[in-house]
């Protein structure tokens, strides 16, 4: 019976062993491939910064965006003294113009629970609270604040819209409580400076670089071949409204873009074009048809040509 027991044992003891063995075998493999791993990590580790974690090398073959074309515009003098004075009718201007363009993230009574704004993080600017404000409750504090917006929030620039609109917008939002900070002629003065109100401001035109650089080779290049480059453009418009009407009212484009090439005065401003085609048109490539363009074709052909010349 002792015996019979000792074998039992002793096979248990066996099997311990193969198990043990099984399970020391598997963490040695485990602890191989690791090192194996680690040491092919550590050899590819100069291309997988290169190629993963550098993003200037990454995105140098991806194209950058060009400029967009922007015309040339100039804002009219305002007197800031007499338009911040708070009356009637402006304040009346001002009303109607938050209820269509501010409203809907401020709310009807400015208290920052508009429809719109509600979903908005942070939240729009609450008028009838004085507190927090980030430019500042200041009527030039304000006046900054349409005219250069609050990057990266969600109010945006409304340099867009005239200076006594935006003026008129400050005005109405004052309304909604009397104790706003008063109005003073140092305060006028520096905002007057700032953003040259009482002189106006002209915004330059501009162009995208590839065109820009069109531009300056095409002033080095001879002129058959500055002819044919343009008519090329010309052709290969399809979609363009411009490019359509120009080819429609021209019977001979060479002629037409030699006229132009010779005549550079034309793209002083639109009258000195409009004049110099529908003098003897035949002689310059147009069909007499171009006599009977209306103000708006005749805007959009002279601003048009001004781009691809």
């Amino acid at each position: 019976m002792n015996d019979f027991n000792d074998n039992i044992n002793l096979e248990i003891v066996e099997k311990k062993k193969i198990v043990l063995g099984f399970y020391g075998l598997f963490y040695i493999v485990i602890l191989i491939i690791i090192i194996a791993g680690g040491w092919w990590y550590l050899d590819q580790l100069p291309f997988l910064t290169r190629e993963k974690f550098n993003p200037l090398m990454a995105d140098t073959s991806k194209p950058m965006g060009d400029l967009p074309v922007v015309k040339s515009s100039a804002t009219p003098p305002v007197d800031v003294f007499k338009e911040s004075v708070p009356a009637p009718d402006k304040i009346a201007k001002g009303k109607s113009l938050f209820e269509t363009t501010c409203s809907s993230c401020h709310g009807t009574e400015g208290k920052g629970d508009g429809i719109a704004g509600k979903t908005l993080n942070p939240l729009p600017r609450n008028f009838t609270d004085l507190a927090g404000w980030k430019n500042g409750p200041a009527f030039s504090k304000m006046y900054k604040t349409l005219q250069e917006g609050l990057p990266p929030s969600a109010m945006a620039s409304f340099s867009n819209i005239p200076t006594e609109d935006r003026i008129a917008l400050i005005l109405y939002v004052r309304t909604f409580r009397n104790d706003y900070p008063p109005v003073d002629q140092n305060e006028l003065k520096e905002l007057d400076k700032t953003y040259s109100l009482s002189s106006g401001v002209k915004q330059p035109a501009q162009i995208p670089v590839k065109l820009a650089e069109e531009k300056l080779l095409s002033e080095t290049i001879p002129v058959s071949d500055k002819i044919q480059r343009i008519k090329d453009i010309i052709i290969n418009e399809k979609n363009d409204k411009s490019a359509i009407l120009l080819k429609e009212i021209s019977y001979d484009l060479n002629k037409s873009i030699t006229a132009l090439i010779n005549y550079p005065k034309w793209n002083e401003n639109e009258n000195v074009f409009v004049n110099f085609v529908e003098t003897a048109p035949l002689s310059k490539g147009f069909k007499p048809v171009v006599l009977n363009l209306n103000k708006e074709e005749w805007s959009r052909l002279y601003q048009y040509l001004k781009t691809i010349f």
